[in-house]
């Protein structure tokens, strides 16, 4: 439902930064009242293939290639 009605990333959907933009297309706000009795508890996902298909290192023209990797640990 989620994924329907939000279109909320991350998702094991999107496997490059291309696929984001055509994703969020996908959501349907409308559905939501209909839906919504259909939710009972918690969701929490862990999307295994998120971007798996990009290539995610920085360039020298990245100015985040200067910071050290701790940083995004």
């Amino acid at each position: 439902m989620f994924r329907e009605v939000f279109a909320c990333y991350p998702d094991d959907g999107i496997t490059k930064l291309q696929d984001i933009k055509e994703f969020k297309q996908l959501k349907n706000l409308d559905r939501y009242d209909e839906l919504v009795g259909q939710i009972q508890g918690n969701l929490v996902e862990f999307p295994m293939n998120f971007l798996v298909d990009d290539d995610l290192t920085f360039t020298m023209a990245n100015k985040e290639y200067f910071v050290p990797d701790i940083n995004f640990t």
